[in-house]
């Protein structure tokens, strides 16, 4: 088990450097993400997208498998919590930046991913719960 935990804490690093780099490089890729998918803004899908696995990764990292739900559902608004402020903090630095812009839908985005990873985290818990 710990070095599965290892592994967590490792590909959870390297999700965070990732978002970094996705939040404040300069990319001059020729993809146009003004366009829309199924109606949604595809910059927004990219934003939803990025946040998502967060709370499933800091479930992996750092939860301990308890079989009291009350444990998870703290733990996931603390995530919820920590999560939003990292996604707040990157748009305020990005209106900072010169080469980007801050945007209030790209947090909602954001916030949105990471609500729907924590809700997928509870399914999962629940479901590997009913097989133990």
């Amino acid at each position: 088990m710990d070095r599965i935990r290892t592994i967590s804490r490792i590909l959870l690093i390297l999700y965070v450097i990732a978002v970094g780099i996705l939040c404040f490089s300069r990319f001059n890729t020729g993809i146009d993400l003004s366009s829309t998918w199924f109606g949604i803004p595809k910059d927004k899908v990219v934003h939803f997208t990025m946040f998502l696995p967060y709370p499933i990764l800091m479930y992996a990292a750092f939860f301990r498998y308890e079989k009291r739900p009350a444990r998870l559902i703290l733990f996931l608004v603390i995530v919820i919590a920590a999560g939003m402020i990292l996604a707040g903090a990157t748009e305020l630095i990005q209106g900072e930046l010169k080469y980007r812009s801050a945007d209030i839908m790209d947090f909602r985005a954001d916030s949105l991913g990471i609500f729907t990873g924590s809700i997928i985290t509870l399914i999962a818990w629940i479901l590997v719960g009913k097989k133990k």
